[in-house]
C-alpha cells in the first residue's frame, strides 16, 4: 500500500531524451491519467547536430508546428563517397528528404510543448527504487518520494533499478556501436550548394564504419558509427580521421587535421537494439535509447518517438485492465510489425551490396531510400 507521504501518479516518465516529453505530453492529452516526468541522474545529454527524417513531424499535431520553428539545413539527398577518390555517387531529390538541426534544439522546443501542456520536468539529482509489487512501484526522487502505477523510460537508469525492473542490463553482441562527431568550423568546408547533400562513406577502414558530413546552419559535424567490438583495434579518434581524411581526398574539407582530439565526443548507440532487446519490463515499457529504437542507421528522433507513440497507446490501454502488465503486453507486437522493419535498416548483406552502390545507379538510389526513409534495399 502507498506510504501516507508518497506522491501518487498513475505513469511515470522518465528520461529527457525528446521521446519521453512525446510520451508525457501524449499521456496527458489522454485526460484522466496522472503523469510525473523527471530527468534520470547522469543521463547522457551532449548537443549535437542530427539528420532528422520528415516523418518526425508528422507524428502527431502536436509537434508538427516544429518544422517551421527549428529552421535547421534542409538536405535533398546523399553522396557516398568511395576511399578511392574520385569515384563516388549521388542519391538527389526533387524535394527535402532531412532536416539538419541541434538536438538540444530538439530537446528544448518539446520540454516547451510539455510544459504547454502542464506536464513539468522534475529534475532529479538522486534516483531510487524502493519497492516494485502488484500496486505499482515506489520511487525516491531526491527528497521526494513517489509511487507509480507503471514507468515508461527513455534513457540509461543505474544497474540496481535496472535489477528491480529486470531490464537486460547488457546489450547483445552486435547492437552497440559508438557514434563518434566532432564540430567542423564553417570556413573549413568546400563552398555549399543551395540543394546540399549529406556526404556518407559506408565502410571506413574495411570495418563497415560509417561516416557522414551533417551540414548545420553555422556549422558542420563531421561523425562516425562503428561496431563497440571494433573499438579496440581501430580507435573512434582514428576511424574520424580516416573519415576527416576522406572528406579532404574528395575536396569537401579544405583541411582534415583542423580537430582537436580533445573537443570529440562521443556515445554508444544500440543500433536497431529493440530488435533484440525485450521492451516490456515489470510494470514499465521502454522507449527512445532506453528500448534501443535507434534505427540501423543511427537516426535518433523519428524512430525513438514513435516508440512512445505506440508506448503510450499500449499504457493507456493497460491502464484500464484489472492486471496491468498483462496489458502491456501488445506494445511488443504493436512495434515490430511496422517499426521493425524500419530498424532493420540496410546493413543486412552490405558488405555484398557495397560494391554494386558506386557502379549501379538503382542500387544507389536503393541504399540511400532505405538509410533515409527505411526501405528495403533488396526488392
Amino acid at each position: 500500500m502507498p506510504r501516507s507521504d508518497d506522491q501518487s501518479a498513475d505513469v511515470l516518465v522518465l528520461g529527457c531524451h525528446p521521446a519521453a516529453y512525446l510520451a508525457a505530453m501524449l499521456l496527458r492529452l489522454k485526460g484522466n491519467v496522472r503523469i510525473l516526468h523527471s530527468t534520470i541522474p547522469g543521463e547522457p545529454v551532449a548537443d549535437r547536430l542530427v539528420l532528422v527524417n520528415p516523418a518526425f513531424f508528422g507524428l502527431h499535431p502536436l509537434i508538427e508546428p516544429l518544422r517551421r520553428r527549428l529552421g535547421g539545413t534542409a538536405i535533398y539527398g546523399l553522396r557516398f563517397l568511395s576511399s578511392d577518390p574520385p569515384a563516388a555517387c549521388e542519391y538527389r531529390s526533387r524535394s527535402t528528404v532531412g532536416l539538419v538541426v541541434h538536438l538540444k534544439q530538439v530537446r528544448e522546443a518539446m520540454q516547451q510543448l510539455a510544459e504547454a501542456q502542464g506536464v513539468s520536468l522534475i529534475d532529479a539529482d538522486d534516483l531510487e527504487l524502493e519497492e516494485v509489487d502488484e500496486h505499482g512501484v515506489r520511487v525516491k526522487l531526491g527528497e521526494r518520494r513517489l509511487r507509480a502505477r507503471a514507468l515508461i523510460v527513455a534513457g540509461p537508469l543505474p544497474r540496481n533499478p535496472q535489477r528491480l525492473l529486470s531490464i537486460p542490463q547488457e546489450w547483445e553482441a552486435g547492437i552497440l556501436h559508438r557514434y563518434t562527431w566532432a564540430r567542423i568550423r564553417s570556413g573549413n568546408l568546400a563552398e555549399p550548394c543551395s540543394r546540399p547533400l549529406v556526404p556518407m562513406s559506408l565502410d571506413l577502414q574495411g570495418i563497415l564504419a560509417w561516416g557522414w558530413l551533417l551540414p548545420g546552419p553555422r556549422e558542420a559535424l563531421a561523425a562516425v558509427i562503428q561496431p563497440a567490438e571494433s573499438l579496440r583495434e581501430h580507435p573512434p579518434a582514428a576511424v574520424l580521421g580516416a573519415w576527416l581524411q576522406q572528406l579532404r581526398a574528395h575536396a569537401l574539407l579544405h583541411k582534415a587535421d583542423d580537430v582537436d582530439n580533445a573537443s570529440i565526443q562521443g556515445l554508444d548507440m544500440p543500433l536497431a537494439g529493440a530488435l533484440a532487446h525485450e521492451g516490456v519490463a515489470n510494470r514499465t515499457l521502454l522507449i527512445g535509447p532506453a528500448g534501443g529504437f535507434y534505427s540501423a542507421s543511427g537516426e535518433d528522433l523519428y524512430p525513438n518517438c514513435w516508440s512512445a507513440v505506440f508506448a503510450v497507446d499500449a499504457m493507456r490501454r493497460a491502464l484500464s485492465e484489472r492486471h496491468l502488465q498483462d496489458g502491456l503486453q501488445p506494445y511488443r507486437l504493436k512495434w515490430r510489425t511496422t517499426l521493425g522493419e524500419y530498424l532493420r535498416g540496410p546493413r543486412q548483406n552490405l558488405r555484398f551490396l557495397l560494391p554494386l552502390v558506386y557502379r549501379n545507379r538503382i542500387m544507389t538510389n536503393r541504399m540511400a531510400e532505405a538509410i533515409l526513409m527505411g526501405r528495403s534495399v533488396v526488392r
